[in-house]
């Protein structure tokens, strides 16, 4: 039987679950000490043993001891890695997920829209940012137990932070709660990271989060600014009950996928956030998006969305984004080995 070496090639050798006869090993093992290859070998089961064996060593769990016994490993040391297949998968579904309730809500939004034109109890349209702005002021003096906002596009102008401190101080004193959304990108902004240090300090709570985000902010779950395509600086105001319970199922499970913006930037946290902006932008290729929308709907300029393409042209072994479209639709965006580079391992 041969055993696999402690560290196989490459981050994406990933097992499944484990198996009963995998825990059963481990447990062994973990409770009679190293054990000799030879002892093994000579088990009736030992094509089943191999196997644990395999799966144990590529998850770290097992280690060799000289040059003919294996020992456990402490799970805690390889968790992460362990785990991160299983939270790839996770979010990929979640990510499909939101895509799904943000299409139900658009085409909801499409129908009142059309039930109730641009006007009435439903539907307020303002044309104008001096408009838009004098009404979210009145909201935020009226609002007393919640305000949930989603700001994409990375890192916010000076004087957008200045306005929105004021106001969220004022909300933030009345016992308002405030959550705010970014993307991963407004991390490396450093007056967007102040802005959001100096709020939590007041209790207020922010997350970022990688893939597409829209903009938009609730108040106190009655009111709903959405901004208009037709009309920078407008807004759409919505208080249908229907639109912002959709709205608020998209921004909670953001949230719970989200990650505090004041987490530490460990190594293997920005090479995770690099991996999920690499995931996002290759669904975009899929669906024929230019580099120019593409980097706007990420929050990221246009020269790192283009750098993260000829990386994954590199990593997928393509000479042009034709081929790299064949190799993607061949293979899945995302399949369920979780990461382009698993993808990239399969293109012969």
């Amino acid at each position: 039987m041969n055993i696999p070496s402690d560290h196989p090639a490459g981050d994406d050798a990933h097992p499944g679950e484990l198996s009963p006869a995998d825990m059963a090993l481990y447990r062994e093992l973990a409770e009679h000490g190293p054990l000799h290859v030879q002892e093994l070998m000579a088990r009736e089961n030992r094509e089943v043993l191999a196997r644990s064996v395999a799966v144990l060593t590529a998850a770290g769990l097992l280690r060799r001891v000289g040059a003919d016994r294996l020992a456990v490993a402490d799970p805690a040391d390889v968790s992460a890695r362990f785990l991160r297949r299983w939270e790839d998968r996770v979010q990929a579904t979640q990510l499909d997920l939101l895509r799904v309730r943000g299409q139900l809500a658009e085409l909801a939004l499409i129908h009142a829209t059309q039930q109730h034109g641009h006007a009435g109890p439903h539907l307020e349209r303002l044309a104008s940012l001096e408009d838009v702005t004098r009404l979210l002021d009145r909201h935020a003096d009226e609002c007393t137990q919640e305000v949930l906002a989603a700001q994409p596009g990375g890192p916010r102008p000076a004087a957008q932070l200045l306005a929105a401190r004021d106001r969220d101080r004022q909300l933030l004193h009345r016992g308002v709660r405030l959550r705010t959304l970014y993307q991963h990108s407004a991390r490396f902004h450093p007056p967007t990271v102040k802005y959001a240090e100096e709020v939590t300090r007041l209790g207020a709570e922010v997350r970022t989060v990688t893939g597409d985000l829209a903009r938009f902010i609730v108040f106190d779950r009655s009111a709903l600014f959405l901004p208009l395509q037709d009309s920078p600086g407008g807004a759409l105001v919505v208080r249908s009950p229907d639109l912002i319970a959709f709205t608020v199922q998209i921004f909670e499970l953001l949230w719970s996928s989200g990650e505090l913006i004041h987490k530490p930037r460990e190594k293997s946290f920005v090479q995770g956030i690099a991996d999920q902006t690499r995931r996002s932008i290759v669904q975009h290729l899929v669906q024929g998006h230019d580099d120019r929308t593409t980097a706007r709907a990420l929050g990221i300029s246009v020269r790192t969305c283009q750098r993260h393409v000829s990386e994954i042209m590199n990593r997928f072994g393509a000479s042009s984004r034709f081929q790299l479209g064949y190799l993607i639709g061949r293979h899945g965006p995302l399949e369920q080995e979780g990461s382009i580079s698993a993808l990239s391992l399969k293109k012969g």
